[in-house]
């Protein structure tokens, strides 16, 4: 059984140490994610210094994205499939047209 030393990284989901590729992809995205905090926590600042909200309200509002799917589990709810505007048949997510009428598509900001 390998115990990895202080040095090596260790995959959260197992047991396992992670790769040299895999520490270099995770380092990156913890970059992303702290980016990503700082950018949040300026535009909220910037949310309650001009629009007075307070944080009780983004509580609440974190609550509800969380609640979608009908469970409070920290995540935000799948998307459901998505239906073109014109023929209304089923399409791909990714998709920026139509594939059965080449509408094309608005894109959810949001989407993942």
């Amino acid at each position: 059984m390998y115990i990895p030393g202080p040095s090596t990284p260790q995959d959260p989901l197992s047991s396992r140490p992670l790769s040299a590729a895999g520490t270099g992809e995770v380092a990156r995205l913890q970059v992303q994610v702290e980016r990503l905090l700082m950018i949040t926590e300026a535009l909220w600042g910037i949310l309650k210094e001009q629009h007075g909200f307070d944080d009780k309200e983004l509580q609440k509002r974190i609550v509800e994205i969380d609640l979608r799917d009908g469970r409070m589990d920290g995540k935000v709810a799948a998307a459901p499939p998505t239906e073109c505007p014109k023929c209304g048949r089923t399409i791909a997510k990714q998709s920026i047209r139509c594939m059965y009428c080449g509408e094309p598509l608005l894109m959810d900001p949001f989407a993942r």
